[in-house]
């Protein structure tokens, strides 16, 4: 009979990773991280580079940065966006049934 050691190391547990994705006019950067507050204070790192080179008044308080850069730029072609991944296992089945499968021609790529 099998413990529930024995299970677990049977069947992975499903890893959630937080991708961030920033396209701005020189290309796109993509990271990803392991909680959604990591890949949320990339974007207010970015917002608190970037600011000055941007606009001419002050910086937002740290907690309204990140949203007030992006939400300004959006006119001038810049983006953060964020989505949540599994990390796929060779005998993970995807939990959603509509994304592509790799390799069947739906967009996946092999």
């Amino acid at each position: 009979m099998l413990s529930i050691s024995d299970h677990t190391r049977c069947r992975p547990v499903p890893q959630t990773v937080h991708v961030a994705i920033y396209e701005h006019r020189h290309g796109t950067d993509v990271r990803v991280f392991l909680d959604a507050a990591q890949a949320q204070a990339w974007r207010t790192r970015i917002a608190r580079e970037w600011w000055h080179h941007e606009f001419d008044d002050d910086p937002p308080p740290e907690d309204e940065i990140g949203a007030e850069y992006f939400e300004r730029m959006l006119e001038r072609d810049e983006f953060f966006s964020t989505m949540i991944c599994e990390i796929e296992g060779s005998h993970h089945e995807s939990a959603d049934p509509a994304s592509p499968v790799p390799g069947t021609g739906d967009g996946g790529t092999t």
